[in-house]
């Protein structure tokens, strides 16, 4: 594991910036704050990403809640986590004109380079935007210091031009998360995709309304001479590529169960759910 770095003083900054962190786009951006840098009170995780093809670093539970609900997002074409609010000199102005206490680093009384957790590159085909969002946990936001430094983030961004977004983690997208978490992990871990003879043969024998996981992969290992684990696998890639569409409010791993509403055949839906 790479060393643990410091980030306390000016110097520390300016050496960050020199070996690039919170800088670039797609897989060359590294991250302002990486996982093994900070002691975190949450469940912080490093994530391989589909979209950008690089390991992304949340800090928290509800960090990689959000990450798996935007990469999974078809406007979502890239994602920098803990991108910083630089030049410094900005957020500072930004501060003092909102008559805000600028956050400092508590041994050096420095002040800190501040992060936005989440800056996304959203597209529609033909336009290209960018989306801010800030995660905090839902008891956090009634704090005012919270709101202070989420004053400051917000005024950051509108002066760029981005929307910023607060996202609090709730029940359900908490299932949507897990979810796509659940059936994009073989594309994560490098698994053979399946090719588009076994897509298409396997999505002819799915239709509209629920199914048991077992039952589906059943008739796969059966239909098509493959073992129940490839059958699995084959079914996550359907769904990780949305060739067949899902419920994603309905909990698959608890239940075993998914609800289709839609299955794509050769790139046209076909069936959607009355």
């Amino acid at each position: 594991m790479a060393a643990r770095r410091k980030l306390e003083k000016l110097a520390d900054f300016k050496r960050a910036l020199k070996q690039k962190y919170g800088l670039g786009e797609g897989s060359d951006y590294k991250p302002w704050i990486r996982v093994q840098d900070v002691k975190s009170v949450g469940n912080s995780a490093k994530i391989d990403g589909i979209k950008v093809g690089r390991t992304h670093h949340t800090l928290s539970e509800q960090e990689t809640c959000f990450f798996y609900l935007a990469e999974f997002s078809s406007s979502v074409v890239d994602i920098r986590e803990q991108f910083p609010l630089i030049p410094l000199t900005l957020s500072l102005k930004i501060a003092q004109l909102l008559d805000i206490e600028y956050p400092t680093n508590p041994d050096t009384n420095d002040p800190i380079i501040m992060t936005t957790d989440f800056l996304l590159t959203c597209s529609n085909g033909k336009n290209i935007w960018y989306e801010a969002v800030s995660v905090k946990p839902d008891d956090k936001l009634s704090g005012k210091r919270t709101a202070e430094k989420l004053d400051i983030e917000r005024v950051w961004w509108e002066l760029l031009g981005v929307p910023f977004h607060v996202f609090c983690m709730t029940e359900l997208n908490q299932i949507k998360s897990k979810n796509i978490q659940w059936f994009t992990d073989a594309k994560r871990k490098g698994f053979l995709s399946p090719s588009r003879n076994i897509r298409e043969k396997a999505k002819s024998m799915l239709g509209v309304g629920t199914a048991q996981l077992s039952d589906v992969c059943g008739v796969f290992a059966h239909e098509m001479g493959m073992s129940s684990n490839d059958a699995l696998i084959l079914l996550k890639f359907l769904l990780a590529d949305k060739e067949v569409v899902i419920d994603l409010a309905r909990p698959i791993v608890q239940s075993g169960m998914i609800e289709i509403s839609e299955i794509k055949v050769d790139g046209v839906s076909e069936q959607y759910a009355s």
